[in-house]
């Protein structure tokens, strides 16, 4: 089991590793609304890895989200 925690300062969300990880307290994933959508990105936890980037407009965000939604338990959301 783990728990994670949502952080949001003005336009930059982070989501928080808690109990039951490796590293409890380092940034799983940050978001940035840039305006003109989103920016995701997900930090490499070594030195031998790069860090994972995902960009989307709003269309695209809203219907992944939609679209995510249809694996909600899969995800463990109730």
């Amino acid at each position: 089991m783990t728990d994670e925690t949502i952080v949001r300062e003005d336009n930059v969300a982070k989501v928080i590793a808690g109990d039951g990880y490796y590293n409890p307290s380092h940034s799983l994933c940050e978001v940035t609304n840039t305006g003109n959508g989103y920016i995701i990105r997900f930090p490499a936890h070594n030195c031998t890895q790069q860090d994972y980037y995902v960009c989307l407009d709003y269309a695209q965000a809203y219907d992944m989200i939609l679209g995510l939604s249809a694996f909600k338990e899969d995800l463990g959301f109730v």
